[in-house]
């Protein structure tokens, strides 16, 4: 196994959509303002490579700006419905808008063209796609995982429950909070977009399958790890909430002795942001890292890490200083 001296990196996450031309994109298109270090790169690349979105000018993609809904709508109107696309109009957005009302899928929504469009909508808008291209779509079966969720409209809750139990809006803190009413920058557009795409294709982003606890594990628990960090982490329900606002230390983590087991099989659930996963042994100099990769915001990923030899070690998981996640299904064996 190499060594590797570990570098907890921080990790700035914002996330880019863009303003919008009706010409598609050479393949591996590249922003200047979107290295490829950047949390949602790989989303941001492949929207534009695909001509959903675009640049402002300059070669500089804005993955901070605020999204209004005439681009989230010309998002989704390029990819499904540009059929439907008519005559210019004398606004950019006109055709685009629209084709989205031809389609019927700006029902049950209040977006404006140049408003900002807010969570509740998105998810309308995903939910009518949805639907209207025959997808099976799965609600949630417990709405309490939704913290908020006495406080989402009516109107909203069949949308909000699919878009949540499949993964392409998922809570913006570790309780679980949707924050209907926030708003969603360029580059998070980027990756819902994306998110939506693979689930129409077949392909799913909700949480994995709780993995079976192996024979003759030992489950780790609060009652057998040493620390706890973050200044808002908690363990509850069999669950570690790691959350670090930034002011104590860098990121979250749990950390506990290995008593001789070889195999670590731990699932984590990342929110909002992508975060930074390790699993490595703290007890020396030079840190033997076992697992180093990215998590993307919004998911959940299921890991077997292999720990022979491994003595004072734990789990980071990490937004730079910050950090917001759940680790569940720690077994040993």
């Amino acid at each position: 196994m190499e060594k590797k001296r570990f570098l907890a990196g921080s990790m700035s996450i914002a996330l880019a959509v863009t303003m919008f031309s009706t010409t598609a994109f050479a393949a591996s298109v590249k922003f200047t303002d979107v290295p490829d270090s950047h949390w949602a790169s790989s989303s941001i690349t492949e929207m534009a490579d695909k001509g959903i979105m675009s640049g402002i000018g300059n070669n500089l993609f804005a993955p901070s700006n605020t999204l209004t809904g005439a681009e989230f709508v010309t998002m989704i109107v390029r990819h499904f419905y540009e059929d439907k696309l008519g005559t210019e109009g004398e606004k950019w957005y006109s055709e685009f808008m629209d084709a989205a009302k031809s389609a019927n899928i700006l029902t049950g929504t209040n977006v404006t063209a140049e408003g900002t469009i807010n969570r509740y909508d998105m998810a309308q808008l995903m939910y009518n796609v949805l639907k209207a291209e025959g997808i099976n779509t799965t609600p949630l079966s417990d709405t309490s995982k939704v913290a908020d969720w006495a406080s989402v409209p009516s109107t909203y809750q069949d949308a909000v429950s699919v878009c949540y139990n499949m993964g392409m809006l998922s809570g913006v803190d570790n309780k679980g909070t949707f924050n209907g009413t926030g708003n969603m920058d360029r580059a998070q557009a980027a990756v819902v977009m994306n998110r939506l795409l693979e689930v129409c294709s077949g392909g799913t982003t909700s949480t994995p399958t709780v993995p079976e606890k192996p024979a003759g594990s030992l489950t780790l628990t609060k009652d057998n790890v040493l620390y706890i960090k973050g200044d808002g982490s908690k363990y509850e329900n069999g669950v570690f909430h790691l959350y670090n606002s930034g002011f104590e230390g860098t990121g979250g983590y749990i950390q506990w002795v290995n008593n001789g087991y070889s195999t670590l099989t731990f699932t984590v659930t990342v929110f909002e942001e992508d975060h930074y996963v390790a699993v490595s042994d703290y007890g020396n100099v030079e840190v033997d890292i076992r697992l180093g990769e990215v998590l993307e915001a919004g998911t959940s990923k299921t890991y077997s890490v292999d720990i022979t030899g491994l003595k004072n070690m734990g789990i980071g998981v990490y937004d730079g200083y910050s950090c917001n996640a759940e680790i569940s299904n720690i077994y040993l064996s």
